[in-house]
């Protein structure tokens, strides 16, 4: 099976905010400067070498922005695939007028790898948290205050209160 890895990226160009008369704000970004990016991006290989055909999986254009995300996807350095997204990405930068962001998340605790570049990163579509997830059952069992004998609550009440837990 392997190492597997959620892997997110989300390329776009920069938009600018335009006020109409009402006060509201809409964002427009230059379809030149699109056409000019998705250039760059071999989407439909991107979605042949990586998508598992899940719901969880996304890879497309939206709104001036290529987005990709994909859960359980080996991403290895030494992978000719992986390698030539990552070329792509950092040519990107050299690109005005367009920000990028990247973000990997490892099965292991601690491994993360992330990147962007430009002006405008959109750091809203995706970030990365901590998490535990926690298989194991009520292993205390019935404490002895549980007991319906009053007699020893009391006695065990006493006692939890001499020996405080540290």
């Amino acid at each position: 099976m392997g190492y597997r890895s959620s892997v997110a990226c989300v390329i776009s160009v920069d938009q600018q905010r335009i006020q109409d008369e009402k006060g509201d704000y809409t964002f427009i970004y230059d379809k030149a400067k699109f056409k000019e990016m998705i250039g760059f991006i071999k989407l439909s290989r991107f979605w042949e070498l990586w998508s598992n055909n899940t719901d969880q999986d996304s890879i497309g254009w939206r709104d001036g922005k290529f987005v990709m995300y994909g859960n359980g996807w080996k991403w290895y350095p030494d992978y000719a695939d992986v390698r030539a997204f990552h070329d792509m990405f950092n040519q990107m930068q050299n690109i005005e007028g367009i920000s990028g962001r990247f973000l990997r998340v490892g099965e292991e605790s601690g491994d993360v790898e992330e990147d962007s570049f430009g002006d405008e990163p959109d750091w809203d579509m995706f970030y990365s948290f901590q998490a535990m997830q926690f298989e194991g059952g009520n292993y205390l069992g019935e404490r002895f205050t549980d007991d319906k004998d009053t007699d020893n609550d009391e006695e065990q009440t006493t006692q939890d209160a001499t020996n405080p837990q540290s």
